[in-house]
Formats: structure tokens, sequence, C-alpha cells
């Protein structure tokens, strides 16, 4: 069994753990700069100094946690075998990389964010399923675009098909943070996720255009969804991603989407399993009340082991 510890006990940190191999991996816990996180194995309201190497002993080494929180100290004496870097951003890596080394661990080290340019379960998972619906009749649509890599791999994959682009293409609106904040944004514990109006602006049409392989069977719907669909109520589906990131536009494209999708159409679903935007979770089980409430049975929705922790929800 080899020994790992993961550095990052933030959303990418626990998705990477759910990915381990049990019968090859022996989990020791997570590291983390963060002392708020740390469980049974530190010492309470210790936490390195201000400018430190982050290196100071929190804990007895030797100890292993499960799915407890340490320092990083802490992990690096239990002498793992791998630590795996969960976070992204190369700076980061390449900081707790450092960070590690100076704490004396030697062995191999893993970078998450080179993992995840290299291997895509989510992408892969489109491919398949677009040979699956090949046969069904509809549209294609995503929900959620900013930049377009989703958009790009479902134009390029239903190229005679007519791909609707559903976006604000200027971030978050306010309307659907209010909601992520559920009337009490002075407590971010009640909070659906810590977005903020506006993110993830930073695109355009234009650039989302110009990645595509076949331009002309885009139709941009640019503006606040359903608002977007409303001329589209007689429209059919084979295939669309849901990837708003937030409850009240994931409740309003399940609604809009899934009444319109033919027979073995599917929804990819992103975040479904994500603890950073956990509206997701709580649209699925919105809708599904919806469903029974009208006598329909419950969705047939599949999990994906991606990082993001999307689903598949087959018609």
């Amino acid at each position: 069994m080899k020994k790992v510890v993961i550095i990052g006990a933030g959303q990418m940190g626990r998705a990477v753990r759910k990915l381990l191999n049990p019968n090859k991996i022996e989990f020791l816990g997570f590291a983390d700069n963060d002392s708020s996180k740390w469980t049974s194995l530190s010492v309470e309201g210790e936490a390195p100094e201000s400018g430190s190497s982050g290196c100071e002993s929190t804990a007895a080494p030797g100890v292993t946690g499960g799915d407890r929180v340490f320092s990083v100290k802490v992990g690096v004496d239990m002498n793992p075998d791998l630590i795996i870097i969960s976070v992204m951003g190369d700076e980061r890596a390449r900081a707790l990389k450092e960070q590690v080394r100076v704490c004396r661990f030697y062995g191999d080290i893993l970078f998450l964010n080179e993992l995840k340019d290299i291997f895509d379960i989510r992408s892969r998972c489109i491919m398949e399923l677009a040979e699956r619906v090949a046969g069904v009749d509809g549209a294609v649509a995503e929900l959620g675009v900013y930049k377009g890599d989703t958009a790009m791999l479902l134009n390029g994959l239903f190229p005679s098909r007519p791909l609707y682009l559903f976006d604000t293409f200027q971030g978050f609106d306010e309307r659907d943070i209010a909601a992520e904040q559920q009337g009490s944004p002075l407590h971010s514990e009640l909070s659906l996720s810590h977005a903020k109006a506006g993110d993830f602006g930073d695109t355009s049409v234009e650039g989302v255009l110009s990645r595509m392989p076949y331009p002309d069977r885009c139709i941009v719907r640019k503006g606040y969804f359903p608002e977007t669909a409303s001329d589209l109520s007689d429209s059919e589906f084979a295939f669309v991603s849901i990837d708003p990131d937030l409850y009240e536009p994931a409740l309003a494209g399940l609604r809009f989407f899934y009444d319109r999708l033919n027979a073995g159409g599917v929804i990819v679903l992103h975040d479904y399993n994500n603890t950073q935007f956990k509206g997701i979770k709580k649209a699925v089980a919105k809708f599904e009340e919806e469903l029974a409430a009208a006598g329909q049975p419950p969705l047939k929705l599949v999990p994906l082991g991606d990082l993001h922790g999307s689903c598949v929800i087959v018609k």
C-alpha cells in the first residue's frame, strides 16, 4: 500500500480523495495551511506564525488521520510515499512544493493542476455520450458557457446540429447571487456559495465564437436565463450541458430543458457533487420534488467521478 497525503482540504482535495484506489492507497489525511480546518491531529489554536515556513510541528508525527486535516509539517512527519498538491494554479502549487521541501520531504510529489490538464473525465464522458445520442433527434444546448471550453467540444461533436449558447457573458447576475445568500449575506455558513455578482465575467460572445469549429451552427442567447429562451417553448433537444454554478439558473435549466429533452437524450449537469457550489444538488432535489408532485418518476441520474462532481441525467 502506498501512503498518501493530500495538500489542500478544499473542494479539489476532497474530489481527489474520492478518486484514490482503496486497494492500492492508504490515505493518511489532508494537510492544509488554514488552521481553522485542522481536526484532532492539530494542537487547538496553534498555527504557523506570520512569515514562517509553515513547518512548525503541530502534532505528534506518525499518527494516521483518515479524512482528518492537519498542518503541512504533520503531513510530512507521517512519512508518506506520495504527496498530492491539489490546488489549482501554478504559482500556488510551486509555493506549496517549496514549503514541503523546506519541511524536508524528498519523496514523490504529484501536481493536480498538471494531471487535470492531461486527463479530463468529464470531456471523455461527453464524447462517449455524444455517440450514444447520435440517433436522438433535437438540438444541442449549453447553459453557462463562460469561455466556451465545453461549447467548443459540443460544436465539434455535433457539427450538423444547432448549438444554443445561453449565458449572460457578463458573469453572475445579482438576482441569482441573492438566492445564493438565502437572504443572509452576513452568515456565510448559510450561503450556497461564496459567489459574487460579476464572477466569471471575463468572457465575450466574440471570444467564444472565435473558438468554435462550426460557428455558423451556434445560436447565441446573451442575457438572463430563462428569459433568453422565451421563444423556444416548442424546441426539442438531444444533448444539454447545464453549468451555471448557481441554484436559480440550474433549477431554471432543469425545468426548461428536461421536458424538451427527447427520449434517450441526456443532460450533463456540472457541480452536482461540488461542495463549492452547493446550490446545484439543492436544485436537483427541488426539481425532483416538483416531478413527484406532478406524478412523474425521479430523475435517472448517474454521478460522474470527475473533479467537479458532475452527473448525467438520462431521459
